[in-house]
């Protein structure tokens, strides 16, 4: 058994028995853990504030190889990113981020590049405009599947490499990327995305991110950057289940329409 320590992002927390907390944590050091925190629910315990969704913390557990829950035995509170919980479509979008982590990352996998794309992300939500939010997770979804060398291909075509000139090809969730005119054949299940969305994908991935606001896709892209993201995810997780932030944020959304 060994102590060991690593600043850690907060991605999920629920309650384990009367008093204590099972979180799960990305850690800068040793990739997704579980972690019990014991008797963290009560009252006077120190460890519940610094135990919240999105906070960067400090954790310190003692190690136990082959076992799923690890003990924390001292968490250290970092940086908190407090205009998120300002905004409700912020925190939709947080929470999709941290979602799509736990669900997609199985175990200790070290990744600082995963770290630092988490926390860039996180930062830009909480500082940028709540309309860029979309975008933001636009692009650390593309950023993330890259960073396990699984990201999607919008520039060329999957069959015959060649950049695809027609005004509309199609997108391949199994192949992983899109299809010109004469490769379509080799999924027909493939959905269809325009020229200019493809295009503006790939603006997505490569511009700054504090220049994203000034992207103002039209509804028709919109529409299909969403199905197609969503697609190539869906294929990617074995259950199959929609994330269930993104699904209060479609509730929210529904209710503010008829509230109009």
């Amino acid at each position: 058994m060994a102590i060991q320590s690593s600043e850690a992002i907060v991605l999920n927390r629920i309650p384990l028995g009367d008093t204590s907390l099972l979180v799960t944590v990305y850690a800068r050091a040793f990739g997704k853990v579980k972690l019990v925190a014991r008797g963290a629910r009560r009252p006077k315990s120190r460890m519940a504030s610094a135990l919240q969704p999105f906070c960067v913390i400090t954790v310190s557990y003692n190690r136990r190889e082959n076992r799923e829950l690890q003990h924390l035995s001292k968490v250290e509170a970092g940086p908190f990113f407090r205009h998120i919980g300002e905004d409700l479509t912020k925190v939709a979008y947080a929470s999709a981020v941290c979602e799509l982590v736990n669900r997609l990352v199985l175990g200790e996998e070290p990744g600082e590049q995963l770290f630092g794309l988490i926390i860039r992300t996180l930062e830009a939500i909480d500082r940028l405009p709540g309309e860029a939010c979309e975008m933001l997770f636009w692009r650390f979804q593309l950023e993330f599947a890259d960073v396990y060398g699984t990201g999607p291909e919008f520039s060329t075509c999957m069959g015959c490499g060649r950049r695809p000139e027609e005004a509309a090809v199609r997108f391949s969730p199994s192949l992983g990327g899109i299809l010109c005119r004469d490769c379509q054949a080799q999924d027909d299940e493939a959905m269809q995305l325009s020229l200019g969305t493809t295009r503006l994908l790939s603006r997505v991935r490569e511009m700054p991110l504090e220049h994203l606001p000034r992207l103002k896709p039209v509804r028709t892209s919109r529409h299909e950057i969403q199905r197609a993201i969503r697609a190539f995810y869906l294929y990617q997780m074995d259950d199959g289940r929609e994330l269930k932030s993104l699904k209060f944020l479609e509730s929210i959304e529904a209710d503010g329409k008829e509230n109009r």
